[in-house]
């Protein structure tokens, strides 16, 4: 078997580099001890949704002004991917989260991309 080589990761600001560092602590802290319990019992993350959302990742690829991340998407991949690392469909669940945003944001009027009240901009 091949030994494990680390990814070496082209991220285009310091900005970029902490969200990684978040996501790599969220994934060992939160996601990857969920993953196997969970799938066992066919139980969907809804506590771990609202946890990556609180930590500004569900929405990476959206800007700042409608409650995004504004990031590039090379970021908000990256971010997926060590998602993936430890739980690859909790991660596809984020992507499909971001998918489905992609309409509101690229043809939704200014009130429906408005951020509600009492949540943070980011």
């Amino acid at each position: 078997m091949p030994t494990a080589r680390p990814v070496v990761r082209s991220l285009p600001t310091a900005e970029a580099e902490a969200l990684l560092e978040l996501t790599r602590d969220l994934v060992e802290h939160e996601v990857a001890p969920l993953a196997e319990p969970m799938e066992a019992r066919e139980e969907f993350p809804r506590e771990l949704f609202r946890t990556v959302g609180k930590a500004g990742l569900l929405g990476l690829a959206y800007p700042e002004e409608y409650g995004g991340g504004g990031q590039p998407y090379e970021v908000y991949l990256q971010v997926l991917e060590e998602l993936g690392r430890g739980w690859a469909g909790f991660a596809v669940g984020v992507s499909v989260h971001t998918l489905a945003c992609f309409p509101v944001a690229q043809w939704g009027s200014d009130a429906q991309r408005a951020v509600p009240a009492g949540h943070a901009r980011r």
